[in-house]
């Protein structure tokens, strides 16, 4: 059976798919950074998303380290862990956002323009990074080229 998001051994298939379309990397540039992807639960209501977006209330924390051209590490987070990890950033989304996200990129290959990575993030209603440094924070916004490439990837993965 295929991993399915969010599970670490997803972002571990997509980093194989990375090394093995390594020339795409080296041209977009290296990334250096650590960060956890939260997965929060669906609920009603839209302002409630500052509420809910506690590590202990979260679906999936992973904790994904970037070296080079490389994914380093993939793995699950216990909500205590989560802050120990010391990532740069964390990337906060409801699990149907992610989706939404990673049913255009299975469709298409790529998030419609308005549901990538970064378009989501600088609106900041549906998707928001939480960081203690806003220096380790600008690491998204410098490497996110190779964060969305590394989602693109799930375009590649065994459907369900």
């Amino acid at each position: 059976m295929a991993p399915r998001f969010p599970e670490p051994e997803w972002f571990v298939a997509l980093g194989r798919l990375m090394a093995a379309r390594g020339e795409l990397f080296r041209r977009i540039g290296y990334a250096d950074t650590r960060f956890v992807a939260r997965v929060l639960p669906d609920e009603e209501g839209g302002d409630a998303q500052r509420n809910i977006a506690s590590a202990d209330v979260a679906i999936a924390n992973i904790g994904i380290s970037m070296t080079g051209y490389a994914l380093s590490r993939a793995e699950a987070l216990a909500p205590a862990a989560a802050a120990s990890f010391d990532p740069d950033f964390t990337i906060c989304a409801r699990e149907s956002v992610w989706r939404r996200m990673l049913d255009e990129i299975a469709r298409h290959g790529r998030p419609e323009l308005r549901h990538t990575l970064n378009s989501l993030v600088l609106m900041g209603e549906e998707m928001w990074l939480e960081s203690a440094d806003q220096l380790r924070e600008d690491k998204f916004y410098r490497f996110n080229q190779t964060l969305q490439e590394f989602f693109n990837l799930a375009a590649q993965l065994p459907a369900d």
